[in-house]
């Protein structure tokens, strides 16, 4: 595979992106703000540990222990969270964070950079794959905004209105385990508000194209791209050595995130992770995996999944006709969230694909 990489002025990125006069790239709340418990950290060998969100912080990280410096993969949703992980980071060693690496561009694996720049300022560099920054800068930053500015006020205000008219969406009275619930989400949605106002985008420093090495005082660090996959710009963490593979939303605990896959193209990706030799898996949701039973539970449904959407296409069906023919139940006990909307979202994403539609 080719190696290469890009370095990038950090002070540059911060110009461009950062409102004027914010202090969210240099400040952070002091620690005891932060949620309490918001990881459960796993050894997962010696020096390597993953961060398993919990009480709502379903993104996972991990960080790997150098004799120099501390390497971390992904950073949540919300700066607290990540703050939160360095916390966990400093029980563990008191080494500086040097490296930060998001697998991909979604908000829920890079919106907590500007922690760690805040924590160890030019110390840190942020690597991902090319299009990773490419898409952080593009689709990013314009998809927090749009989040900031309008869905979750709306969220609000329409959540708002029910409970002052007590009247469900569908127009019912609301039950008081509905309000309750109600008023639970609303206060969610207010505090995801207020997290999210506070987050400047930080893009890599650092970006390859198809693989690159790091090298941490005698530990290999393999960083790895194979295409079109879960985004176009995913990056897997292969320890050779320890046999542990940090994979992102490549895999997860359940059948991932489709919104902006590439499910015909994402098989190659899977495959490719199969064939390298490990023992461990920390996805980016979900546990530690152990063996790679969930990675070939994934394979073969995605490979059952193209195969069946390409067949319905070559009949002209269209998306709703696919999604009422195609029979993949064989694979429900293999994940949680199939009958969720999981398996029709993945349905959805190939027709598109296959079908030739544009893809957002």
């Amino acid at each position: 595979m080719k190696r290469t990489y890009t370095r990038m002025m950090r002070f540059v990125l911060l110009a461009g992106l950062a409102p004027a006069g914010s202090l969210a790239a240099q400040t952070a709340p002091p620690a005891s703000q932060q949620p309490p418990q918001s990881f459960d950290i796993v050894r997962v060998a010696d020096g390597v540990y993953a961060a398993i969100g919990k009480n709502g912080v379903f993104g996972n990280g991990a960080f790997i222990v150098g004799q120099e410096g501390v390497l971390v993969v992904d950073t949540q949703a919300r700066p607290a969270w990540a703050r939160d992980l360095i916390d966990e980071i400093r029980k563990v060693t008191d080494k500086p964070v040097r490296y930060v690496i998001n697998t991909h561009w979604h908000g829920d694996h890079v919106q907590g950079n500007q922690a760690y720049l805040a924590e160890f300022g030019a110390g840190v560099e942020f690597i991902s794959q090319t299009y990773t920054r490419e898409d952080m800068i593009a689709r990013g930053v314009p998809q927090l905004q749009q989040q900031v500015s309008t869905t979750i006020p709306a969220a609000i205000a329409q959540m708002e209105k029910q409970l002052a008219d007590g009247k469900d969406a569908q127009g019912n009275a609301l039950t008081d385990a509905a309000r309750a619930q109600l008023q639970a989400q609303l206060k969610s949605q207010k505090e995801n508000l207020a997290a999210l106002q506070s987050v400047t985008i930080i893009p890599s420093t650092i970006t390859f194209d198809t693989s690159m090495v790091l090298h941490l005082a005698g530990r290999e660090i393999d960083l790895l791209h194979w295409g079109l996959a879960h985004t176009r710009g995913d990056t897997v963490v292969y320890l050779p050595k320890e046999r542990i593979v940090i994979t992102g939303d490549l895999l997860t605990n359940g059948i991932p995130v489709m919104r902006t896959a590439y499910p015909v193209e994402w098989v190659a990706s899977l495959d490719a992770i199969d064939k390298l030799d490990w023992t461990a898996a920390v996805p980016g949701h979900g546990n530690v995996q152990q063996g790679k039973s969930q990675l070939e539970s994934l394979l073969a449904y995605m490979k059952d999944l193209v195969a069946a959407v390409k067949e319905s296409v070559a009949k002209g069906q269209t998306m709703e006709q696919a999604e009422s023919s195609i029979d993949l139940s064989k694979y429900k006990s293999a994940f949680p969230n199939f009958d969720s909307g999981g398996n029709k979202a993945a349905i959805d994403r190939a027709w598109t694909e296959i079908s030739g539609k544009p893809m957002q």
